[in-house]
């Protein structure tokens, strides 16, 4: 009595084991970074896709006080269209990969450039 309530015991234990270590989360989007140097209060970002780029995918995205604007995408390819009322930005494209952060620097000169 005792070795089956052992081994039943011992099964139990086996199975959690095996469910546990086979839980894992799957990534599968990325992330897109962009930086700004000396923003305006008034920037917003839209990001489209490169495929149909009358189709916004996000709504109007503001800069945080650091001038940076995260979001999670899906893979693929997209452009981001940043805005002010008064400094001009230009579009930059730009590139998604699985589980990596694509990062835009707009220095100085307001033209985005991809890392």
């Amino acid at each position: 009595m005792k070795t089956s309530n052992f081994i039943k015991t011992l099964l139990i234990i086996l199975v959690l084991v095996a469910v546990l270590s086979g839980c894992k989360k799957d990534v599968y989007t990325g992330s897109l970074r962009i930086n700004f140097y000396n923003h305006p209060a008034d920037l917003t970002v839209v990001i489209l896709p490169i495929e149909n780029p009358n189709e916004a995918i996000s709504g109007n995205l503001k800069a945080d006080s650091k001038g940076v604007v995260s979001i999670t995408l899906n893979p693929g390819n997209y452009i981001a269209q940043c805005s002010s009322l008064t400094t001009y930005y230009s579009s930059t494209g730009f590139q998604i990969k699985i589980g990596e952060t694509t990062e835009i620097n707009y220095g100085a000169n307001n033209g985005g450039v991809v890392k």
